[in-house]
């Protein structure tokens, strides 16, 4: 079977210029109003997961990932990958749940690409309050020297935000905080929280949204952390809060430049700019850095209940103007 992680090659697509690994980096654009095709997405079914392509019900083609606990008895043959079973070695159990979709190894950008990146989401709004980890759509790079994402979406406690990751630099860390995650974005201003804190899947900073008031925007100019926290080399400007995502569409355009000394994240969400962050943001590593790729679904850590998230109007481009051609998707 083939892997996501297959040897990258360049491959013919109908109908859609396409980017590969090393090489150009034209648009991508999916509609998915049926099953992508292999060479743009790869599809990782597990035992907890299900897809669907095409109408949702609400008059759009999407991509819809249903995630429910873990079943309690698996029945698998031997020859699956060790997160996904349509691989060709042994499936395994990794304490995680998903519904998760990458970009193919074939359309993967070399990190630190300037890139825009332009999708429709909607996110599940039974999700409990009580929910703990739940990522969707995180930018990882390929063979990086730590395995978190370089960018997050992540909707624990029924709260939205987005974050980077570097590595921790503060003075006075313990040894095993090796990791720094910085907040970026925030249904709430940045100024409530620290910038970054240590790294730990099991521990977000943020209280759950409705413990504190939220503001629908922000009237003094861009917010920033007051407490750096460990962020070390890296500012975020906010400029508006991010919407409550939960039982709604949104439109969310990125415009990225992932690299570990000099980058940039923009972020809007619906037409209105959220905030920017420039500087530190990544690993360091012996040896060049690879590629980056974007992966979208359901992440999380187990739970008891199903969630359902969908993905429609993908596009991806080097081109500001071929991911918001009207402008008004990204104002300055």
């Amino acid at each position: 079977m083939r892997s996501f992680l297959a040897p990258l090659m360049v491959a013919a697509l109908v109908g859609c210029t396409h980017a590969h690994a090393g090489g150009s980096t034209s648009t991508i654009k999916e509609s998915f109003a049926s099953e992508p095709s292999k060479d743009r997405w790869y599809v990782c079914h597990r035992p907890e997961n299900a897809f669907k392509f095409g109408p949702d019900g609400s008059g759009r083609n999407a991509m819809v990932a249903t995630v429910k606990p873990e079943p309690k008895v698996l029945t698998f043959r031997k020859d699956h990958h060790v997160g996904c079973l349509d691989e060709d070695s042994e499936y395994k159990r990794d304490g995680k749940e998903r519904a998760e979709i990458w970009e193919s190894g074939e359309t993967w950008l070399p990190l630190g690409t300037d890139v825009w990146y332009r999708f429709d989401m909607f996110v599940d709004e039974r999700l409990e309050p009580r929910a703990k980890r739940l990522v969707i759509g995180q930018w990882k790079e390929q063979g990086g020297a730590r395995g978190g994402p370089l960018l997050a979406q992540r909707f624990t406690g029924r709260h939205f935000t987005i974050t980077v990751e570097q590595d921790n630099l503060a003075p006075k860390k313990k040894a095993d905080e090796v990791l720094c995650r910085v907040l970026v974005a925030d249904q709430l201003p940045l100024s409530l929280s620290p910038a970054g804190w240590p790294h730990d899947d099991n521990a977000e900073i943020v209280p759950p949204i409705d413990q504190r008031m939220a503001t629908m925007g922000l009237s003094d100019g861009p917010a920033t952390a007051k407490d750096p926290g460990c962020a070390r080399g890296i500012v975020a400007e906010q400029y508006h809060v991010l919407p409550d995502p939960f039982g709604h569409w949104r439109t969310m355009v990125f415009h990225l430049k992932l690299r570990p000394d000099e980058a940039i994240v923009e972020i809007w969400a619906d037409g209105v700019k959220i905030g920017k962050t420039t500087g530190r943001v990544g690993y360091a590593k012996n040896g060049a850095h690879e590629n980056e790729y974007f992966k979208f679904g359901a992440y999380r850590d187990l739970e008891s209940f199903e969630t359902v998230v969908k993905l429609a109007n993908y596009v991806r481009s080097t081109s500001r103007k071929e991911v918001d051609p009207t402008g008004k998707l990204t104002p300055d």
